[in-house]
């Protein structure tokens, strides 16, 4: 069962690489991933303070779950000897196209995370950003991790948060609620003219009729990373340190409250509120391991606040 939900993650993501929803240029042009990159940090720009507060230079980097290359670009930029994998033909065809056209220097590979094609400890930081809850088979995948990073390394990942307001009150209450209302006439218009996507709207609401009823397990990963999503799941603290239980030091934090969840209504939330909610309910559960050992030195950087 794992393979299979592998395997589908594999062409959920060939058939969408992450953020290239974000860019209505031309793919693969230098100006669809200014935009993708643009679209990110605008929305997201802890992910850029964190990674601008590393110390990158000289590092073995290796990038789990590259994308289009948005972030590895950022971190080749710092001056890391950067390696980056995808699962997917689709996404890796992509980061690369992106570093040849920025001329930033790195290697990009399609790989499996839960089989590794490197030597043991060959890096010192594995960046994963939104990559473990989308690993059915996670233990092993971070086996995999912890048995290529160096003693002393570091992995820096994110995975989506139990805790979340976007879990606890959006995912399970009021898009169930939503469900419901999409079978109704003119509820997709009415919802679409306040903000919210209207294909994922009219989505939802063929997945209504045709399968009216989803585990916990399946709910959630449809109301993900798009209803079309085959696999995530979400991390509690004690989870996530469970998950990471090989490495000797795990430091995390919560950020990231997505006001556009709430289509215009996002206007009437103010910045301050917004950043509030998300260091203390944020969707992501970011956090830092260390491998014990002390042959490599800690990149620097805090968690993001």
């Amino acid at each position: 069962m794992s393979n299979d939900l592998q395997a589908a993650v594999k062409d959920f993501w060939n058939a969408r690489p992450c953020g290239s929803l974000a860019s209505t240029q031309t793919p693969a042009s230098s100006r669809y991933f200014d935009e993708i990159e643009a679209d990110r940090y605008r929305h997201e720009p802890y992910i850029a303070r964190w990674i601008d507060g590393m110390n990158w230079r000289g590092r073995d980097v290796l990038e789990i779950g590259a994308g289009v290359g948005t972030d590895g670009r950022r971190i080749a930029g710092h001056g890391a000897r950067y390696v980056g994998i995808n699962v997917d033909a689709g996404s890796t065809e992509l980061a690369c196209r992106n570093f040849e056209l920025h001329g930033i220097p790195g290697l990009l590979r399609q790989g499996d995370v839960t089989q590794l094609d490197f030597p043991d400890a060959s890096f010192d930081v594995v960046y994963a950003f939104g990559v473990l809850m989308h690993v059915p088979a996670a233990a092993r995948a971070v086996a995999e991790i912890h048995r290529v990073l160096r003693p002393g390394g570091e992995l820096r990942a994110m995975v989506y948060n139990r805790s979340s307001i976007n879990y606890q009150l959006e995912i399970r209450i009021l898009r169930r609620l939503l469900r419901r209302a999409l079978l109704m006439p003119g509820v997709i218009a009415v919802a679409s003219a306040l903000g919210l996507p209207r294909q994922k709207l009219v989505r939802h609401a063929e997945l209504a009729r045709t399968q009216p009823a989803m585990s916990e397990e399946e709910w959630l990963s449809r109301n993900t990373d798009g209803p079309d999503n085959p696999y995530t799941r979400v991390y509690s603290a004690g989870e996530l340190e469970s998950l990471l239980g090989r490495f000797v030091r795990v430091t995390q934090h919560v950020a990231f409250f997505d006001p556009r969840h709430y289509g215009a209504l996002a206007a009437l939330m103010p910045t301050a509120v917004v950043h509030a909610l998300g260091r203390r309910w944020g969707w992501h559960r970011l956090v830092i391991a260390q491998k014990d050992g002390s042959r490599s030195r800690p990149v620097q950087g805090a968690l993001p606040v």
